[in-house]
């Protein structure tokens, strides 16, 4: 299994092309946690019950550095926060999943520089918290579903 945090193109693309070669040895299978190169099993990730958790008035704009990520990094790593940086950054709204879609990488999908997407001023460590729970029994189902049902010997 493969855990990802990362959605660039050419990333999820090296993910295929990881998995395609595993998987021509017998009995190997790959699967994948997180960002994914099949749309499917990303789900858990940009679920709506995910983005419903933040106070950002377009969680659909939210992603690099913005409201979910920084409360993730609150949650987890909070020394890693500038916090009084963080609480002054205006909201920044890039549509990234337009960006994705025409094969454009981070950088390629904001000219300005500032290195994310979204509402960092809003982050609170108990989003994080709730973030992270969520998108574990999201991602579980997924997994579970593509094992299938379980064969006892």
């Amino acid at each position: 299994m493969l855990a990802n945090y990362q959605a660039d193109p050419a990333h999820l693309a090296a993910m295929a092309r990881i998995k395609r070669r595993a998987e021509l040895r017998r009995g190997v299978r790959v699967l994948f946690a997180g960002f994914a190169p099949a749309p499917r099993t990303q789900r858990a990730m940009t679920h709506a019950r995910v983005t419903g958790l933040l106070k950002s008035p377009t969680p659909e704009r939210e992603w690099h550095s913005g409201e979910m990520e920084t409360s993730l990094v609150l949650a987890t790593r909070p020394r890693l926060v500038r916090r009084r940086l963080a609480r002054r950054l205006p909201p920044h709204w890039i549509d990234f999943r337009a960006a994705l879609a025409a094969g454009k990488t981070f950088r390629e999908m904001d000219a300005s520089g500032r290195g994310y997407f979204g509402w960092p001023a809003a982050a609170r460590a108990a989003t994080g918290r709730r973030g992270l729970a969520l998108r574990a029994r999201l991602i579980a189902r997924v997994l579970l579903a593509e094992l299938g049902p379980l064969r006892t010997r």
